[in-house]
């Protein structure tokens, strides 16, 4: 069996959210990568392949001078703003050159699923549009195991569809 890379991009992963990896790291099964904020995720995403992502919607910034505008523009608001869902957009949606390229792997749409405190219902059909049909609402309570399941779930989906893992 080998091991798969993951992808978490969540900004208190190292915060309050480190019971949700300690599951991940334990099982032995992957290599969990953190990126703390969409511009992170972003490069993340160009570097490397993960055989799953699971974004929360709201996170910072970082650095990138577009993200960085709409996080401004909503006056520094991670909720209104929901640049995880801006990322997803970018990699998943209608192909934007002036966001630069990013590897097939990263467009797959059968890798992500989404991590969230917001009710799922407010952004339902934004995901659907995206192809993103893995959603856990982390705010209806505190599974140790919710991250790894996720992850789980995503990657069996993936093998169910026949994708060579």
């Amino acid at each position: 069996m080998s091991i798969k890379d993951i992808l978490w991009i969540e900004d208190s992963a190292y915060n309050e959210n480190t019971q949700l990896a300690a599951p991940v790291y334990l099982s032995g099964e992957y290599d969990l990568t953190i990126a703390l904020n969409a511009t992170e995720g972003m490069e993340k995403l160009r570097a490397g392949t993960f055989e799953a992502v699971v974004v929360d919607i709201r996170i910072p910034p970082g650095e990138n001078e577009r993200f960085l505008s709409s996080y401004y523009q909503l006056n520094r608001d991670n909720k209104a703003t929901r640049l995880g869902l801006k990322l997803l957009e970018v990699v998943l949606g209608r192909h934007d050159s002036s966001w630069g390229e990013f590897p097939a792997t990263a467009r797959d749409k059968s890798r992500y699923g989404v991590l969230s405190v917001e009710s799922g219902a407010e952004f339902r059909a934004a995901l659907e549009n995206l192809g993103v049909a893995v959603y856990r609402d982390r705010a209806g309570g505190r599974d140790p195991e919710l991250l790894l399941n996720m992850f789980e779930e995503i990657i069996a989906r993936r093998k169910d569809a026949g994708y060579a893992l």
